[in-house]
């Protein structure tokens, strides 16, 4: 993603982008020590923001480029965010154990 990016950041888009930011300061086998060092850095959080946003930015890029038949051809961020957020939830809905 150009620094000069000018897409719409909808709500599910800054959603995509928290969950990649949470993953930074909690990583697998992490903890609230993980998460406190994170936060504790202004750097780590802006940093990470960049980071999230060209992750989130280039995930929908790679789905709308993909093969034929591919229904997110013409989607907006937004809308490929949408899915990959349901698909999400469908995913954690699915291996809970309580659930």
């Amino acid at each position: 993603m150009a620094e000069n990016d000018t897409r719409a950041v909808g709500p599910n888009i800054k959603r995509l982008m928290a969950h990649k930011m949470a993953l930074d300061a909690v990583p697998h086998g992490g903890g609230f020590d993980s998460a406190l060092r994170f936060l504790s850095s202004k750097d780590n959080v802006t940093s990470s923001a960049r980071v999230a946003a060209i992750w989130v930015r280039t995930a929908c890029d790679v789905v709308r480029a993909a093969l034929e038949p591919n229904p997110f051809k013409n989607s907006t961020d937004e809308e490929i965010a949408t899915y990959l957020l349901e698909q999400m939830a469908l995913k954690t809905r699915d291996s809970d154990p309580q659930g």
